[in-house]
C-alpha cells in the first residue's frame, strides 16, 4: 500500500532541488480598467503565441498571466497583471519569437499596449526549491505569494530551514504547489526571498489552515528560528488567467 501512494505521489508532483534552479522573471503591469478585457485578448491573441514558440524552442520553461488581489475590492480604476516567465538557469533573459506577426501587426499591438498600460515594474528571481506539479499537468490557479525580508547574514541559513520541510507540505491535501524564490535584481522591494504558494481555489487556501494542530518540540523549536530570521513584508494575492508550457 505504501508503495502504491508513493507512486501516486510522484505521478502529481515533482520535487525540485536546488540544483535545478531556474529564473523567474516577474514583470508587473498596471492596466486601466476599461481596458482589462482587451489586454488579455491581447496576451492570448499575441503575446501567448511567441512565449509559446520560445517554449518550443528551448529558450524559455513557461510562461503564465496572473490578475493580482481581489477583484471584488482595491483600485476601482486599475487592475495589476503579472506575467511569470519561467528561465532556463543559462538564459535568464531568453528571447521572444515576433517573426510569428508582421511588423505592421506588432506596431499595432505595442501602440495599444501603450494606451492600456499605466506603469509596470520587474522582479527577477531564481527558484531555490519546492515542488510543482508533474509535467503535462495543470497549473494550480491560485497563488499566494509571501514577500519575506532575510538579513543578508542569515540567507544561506534561511534558505536550508525553508527548504527542509518540503515533504511536510507536501502532505497537505490543499497546497498543490510550493516553491522559494530569491530576488537577485535590484529593486526597490524591501523583500529578499518570494515565498510561493499554490492552491486549487481560494477557498483552499482558507481550508489549509482551518485546523489548529498542536506542535511537537521540533516543530516549535523551527518555528522559532524561522521567527528569529525573516519577516513578512507583504502578501499577494493572485488569479491564473492564461498559461503556456
Amino acid at each position: 500500500m505504501k508503495k502504491i501512494l508513493l507512486i501516486i505521489t510522484l505521478l502529481i508532483y515533482t520535487t525540485v532541488s536546488a540544483q535545478d534552479e531556474f529564473y523567474v522573471g516577474l514583470h508587473y503591469f498596471t492596466v486601466k480598467k476599461q481596458f482589462v478585457k482587451e489586454f488579455i485578448e491581447q496576451e492570448k491573441n499575441y503575446y501567448s503565441k511567441m512565449h509559446k514558440a520560445s517554449i518550443d524552442s528551448g529558450d524559455k520553461i513557461g510562461w503564465d498571466l496572473w490578475s493580482v488581489g481581489d477583484p471584488f475590492s482595491g483600485d476601482e480604476k486599475h487592475q495589476t497583471f503579472c506575467f511569470a516567465h519561467l528561465q532556463p538557469i543559462d538564459k535568464p533573459m531568453g528571447s521572444m519569437n515576433s517573426n510569428l506577426f508582421s511588423e505592421s501587426e506588432m506596431k499595432m499591438v505595442q501602440k495599444l499596449r501603450k494606451k492600456m498600460v499605466v506603469k509596470s515594474k520587474f522582479i527577477m528571481t531564481v527558484f531555490k526549491g519546492g515542488f510543482v506539479p508533474a509535467a503535462g499537468k495543470t497549473p494550480p490557479k491560485y497563488l499566494v505569494l509571501n514577500f519575506i525580508d532575510v538579513d543578508w547574514k542569515n540567507y544561506h541559513e534561511y534558505e536550508k530551514l525553508a527548504l527542509s520541510n518540503i515533504e511536510e507540505r507536501k502532505k497537505s491535501k490543499y497546497l498543490k504547489s510550493w516553491g522559494l524564490h530569491k530576488i537577485v535584481s535590484r529593486t526597490n522591494e524591501k523583500a529578499d526571498y518570494l515565498a510561493a504558494n499554490f492552491y486549487d481555489s481560494p477557498v483552499d487556501s482558507y481550508k489549509r489552515f482551518t485546523p489548529t494542530s498542536p506542535m511537537n518540540a521540533a516543530q516549535k523549536k523551527r518555528r522559532d528560528a524561522m521567527g528569529k530570521m525573516i519577516k513578512l513584508i507583504k502578501r499577494e494575492n493572485m488569479q491564473l488567467i492564461l498559461f503556456e508550457r
